[in-house]
């Protein structure tokens, strides 16, 4: 039973019908109301000491999240940093690899129309060189220009020259 409204209502209630009362009965309840008050107070002691309980632990907790919320930031920030360096170190190493490829191909390049131009001049070369054997060819043919060979047609030079200038056309155009 509470010591509560009730509890003393019918204390009250029981002395008035009697009118009169006996101590050893009121001495009873009142023992009976300080058991209970003391009852009452040991366990209020007792609630109060588990809510201190569970309230350090409680504030434990809040600091233990605390804790973990910033230990969450320093790993996220970390992580991220960590994110950054190797991104930046893959676009250092991808941009000195397109350096590098772009002067490879810029070399190449350089190779490539080197060798083209000298293909082309000793192409040239062997033109020319084919021209005067043919000149020389053709000039041992007819020793004597007032001669010529009744067989030879009369513009046998120009023809020569043509095909010459022809062979160079072509080389150029290459």
């Amino acid at each position: 039973m509470a010591l509560d409204r009730e509890y003393f209502d019918a204390i009250h209630i029981d002395v008035v019908k009697k009118k009169y009362y006996n101590a050893n009965k009121v001495e009873a309840v009142f023992e009976d109301i300080r058991r209970r008050a003391e009852e009452l107070t040991e366990e209020n002691e007792r609630l109060r000491r588990e809510l201190d309980v569970h309230r350090g632990r409680s504030e434990g907790l809040g600091d233990a999240v605390v804790s973990a919320q910033a230990i969450y930031r320093r790993i996220i920030k970390k992580a991220n940093e960590r994110a950054e360096a190797i991104l930046a170190d893959a676009r250092r190493e991808s941009e000195e690899i397109r350096r590098s490829s772009q002067a490879q191909q810029d070399y190449a390049v350089q190779q490539v129309e080197r060798c083209i131009s000298r293909v082309r001049q000793l192409q040239m070369n062997a033109i020319e060189e084919i021209n005067a054997e043919w000149q020389r060819f053709l000039c041992g043919l007819y020793p004597e220009e007032d001669t010529p060979d009744p067989d030879a047609p009369a513009d046998l030079g120009e023809k020569v020259d043509a095909i010459a200038r022809e062979l160079q056309a072509i080389n150029s155009g290459e």
